[in-house]
């Protein structure tokens, strides 16, 4: 092919310094190929693609601190801008709190916000807290809005979102003596003392020291081939953890990135259930680096009067702040959650700051706020659309917030008695099935529910109320038109005497839901005694009914009597 064929014009026509960045642009492009081939999947998203080769491409770059957690990760500490000129990168790093990015004009997001952050001293909303939405698509177009308000010329081609945790993990692999042994949070902290004061001098050194970080990380993985294969396996799982979120406007790569889930997308799951708990820190305080989040979400599927399912969800999430008080890293934390559940989530018990929904999905908003070594929890009780349970499966989809590290999880699904579970995801014990784990991705659960075909099991037995009744309970909820009478029959054993009572049973009585009352005549005082209870027909609700069944029931009083010697007592 000639060079005019592959770029579209002749080298020779082109003034001499396009000519020679086109040259170079190839001579990269073809380097980072062979790069690209070592990291996998990474691969798949094209290296022409993503740089524009060979015209020209811009991705806005955010680097979030995840020790003060924000919606899509962290907050905003710095940005960068990442350009390629025919294939060519180019990094430039910008201050977040440059004043033409901080709108005095902007209102925020959420009305709730405001009461966290709000006040004389605030200047405003803008670039550095436009990650409110949990949804990085949205939050990306948020972005290039607000940056754009204050630099109306800029274009951008996508938005590229990089935590903390994202970078030390890279250079523990890569080149660890950049960080030290105490990482990379420390390495800021102590460079930058006042780091939450605003001084703009401090600010600066901030953002130098993450570009001088991020460049000779940057300068490790590209001229060091043996390192290729570590640093691709932590990219990758930084994008798995949701550490390093991708948004592009060609739809193609889009496309891409969602598939691997590295969109960082809230999703609507249609015929699923959905849980995402989203914490967004507004203290101005890297408390979130000290917080532990064990999350226990319980379900449980009664059942109507019809026979359907009724599932009702309980969720707590317990947060321990195990800080110290040492502003301004750790201190006071005062953040906004919010649990996203499938829309028509209807709350029953439990104290919430906001709902709403989104059209999508319904919405539980709780403000939290707490000082070091205090804890406190969000406790919610609500009803799930019957959407949750489809084509006998319960699904479940668990989304980590991006930027999270710490959450424990334990899910618990609980039916009927008589039911029986399958899953793959799920720990099935019959009718309960238990999942746990800490969880580092989005996690997608189903739990296949079998109908009800076990008869109904008799618990126990007993006399109760002296000599003339006996309780029969059993282990799951009854049909009350499967009790009849004459399906009862009641006989001495004469197992400890050899006078047979001539007993009947006068009433059989059904208490709701699952005991049956029998209300005898005849039976004779004795201190032991044991008596054939026959019974047949006794149904659970499903239609699943005992067969003839023959148990024995004991007369166990404390009195003094014939066949009353202790030592022959059974």
């Amino acid at each position: 092919m000639s060079y005019r064929g592959f770029f579209g014009t002749s080298l020779a026509k082109l003034p001499s310094k396009k000519a020679l960045a086109l040259v170079l642009g190839v001579l990269v492009l073809f380097f980072a190929m062979f790069v690209l081939r070592s990291f996998g999947e990474l691969g798949d998203l094209g290296i022409f693609r993503i740089t524009g080769f060979p015209t020209t491409q811009n991705y806005l770059l955010v680097f979030q601190n995840d020790a003060e957690r924000r919606p899509t990760g962290g907050f905003i500490t710095a940005y960068g801008i990442l350009r390629f000129r025919f294939g060519v990168p180019f990094l430039d790093f910008g201050n977040v709190y440059d004043p033409k990015l901080v709108q005095k004009g902007e209102q925020f997001p959420d009305s709730t916000i405001d009461s966290l952050i709000g006040g004389p001293l605030f200047p405003g909303h803008g670039f550095r807290d436009g990650n409110f939405d949990p949804d990085f698509p949205t939050t990306a177009e948020e972005l290039i809005r607000l940056y754009r308000l204050g630099y109306p010329k800029a274009k951008f081609d996508g938005v590229i979102a990089i935590d903390f945790t994202a970078f030390e993990n890279l250079a523990k692999k890569i080149t660890p003596e950049i960080i030290g042994k105490t990482g990379l949070f420390s390495q800021i902290e102590n460079r930058v003392q006042n780091i939450d004061l605003h001084n703009p001098d401090q600010l600066l050194e901030r953002k130098n020291f993450l570009s001088g970080f991020a460049k000779k990380l940057i300068r490790q993985i590209v001229f060091v081939p043996p390192k290729y294969s570590a640093a691709a396996k932590s990219i990758l799982n930084s994008l798995r953890e949701k550490h390093i979120l991708l948004y592009f406007h060609d739809t193609k790569l889009q496309q891409i990135v969602r598939e691997k889930n590295w969109a960082g997308e809230l999703p609507f799951v249609a015929d699923s259930d959905f849980l995402a708990i989203n914490e967004g820190n507004y203290g101005g305080m890297k408390s979130s680096r000290y917080l532990t989040r064990d999350i226990f979400y319980d379900i449980e599927f009664t059942e109507a009067e019809d026979g359907s399912f009724v599932p009702l969800a309980n969720l707590r999430i317990i947060l321990a702040h195990r800080g110290d008080t040492a502003e301004p890293i750790s201190g006071y934390y005062k953040s906004f959650w919010r649990i996203y559940t499938p829309l028509g989530s209807t709350l029953t018990a439990g104290e919430i700051d906001r709902g709403f929904d989104d059209t999508r999905r319904q919405i539980f908003g709780k403000i939290v706020a707490m000082n070091p070594d205090e804890t406190r929890e969000i406790n919610l009780q609500y009803k799930l659309p019957l959407s949750v349970f489809s084509d006998g499966i319960y699904r479940l989809r668990l989304i980590k917030q991006a930027g999270s590290s710490t959450d424990h999880i334990r899910v618990t699904v609980k039916l009927p008695l008589g039911f029986e579970t399958v899953s793959d995801e799920f720990d099935a014990r019959e009718n309960l099935a238990i999942f746990e784990t800490n969880l580092k991705s989005d996690e997608n659960l189903a739990l296949k529910i079998f109908p009800d075909t076990i008869p109904p099991r008799l618990a126990w037995q007993n006399f109760v109320g002296g000599i003339q009744k006996i309780n029969l309970r059993f282990n799951e909820h009854l049909e009350e038109s499967s009790i009849l009478p004459e399906n009862f029959l009641l006989n001495d054993a004469d197992f400890r005497n050899q006078r047979t009572d001539a007993v009947s049973i006068s009433r059989v009585q059904f208490v709701p839901p699952q005991n049956i009352l029998l209300e005898l005549q005849g039976v004779s005082e004795e201190c032991r005694e044991w008596y054939s209870l026959q019974f047949s027909g006794v149904a659970d609700r499903h239609g699943n009914s005992i067969p003839d069944t023959k148990v024995t029931v004991v007369q166990w009083l404390d009195i003094a009597g014939e066949n009353c010697d202790p030592e022959n007592l059974l």
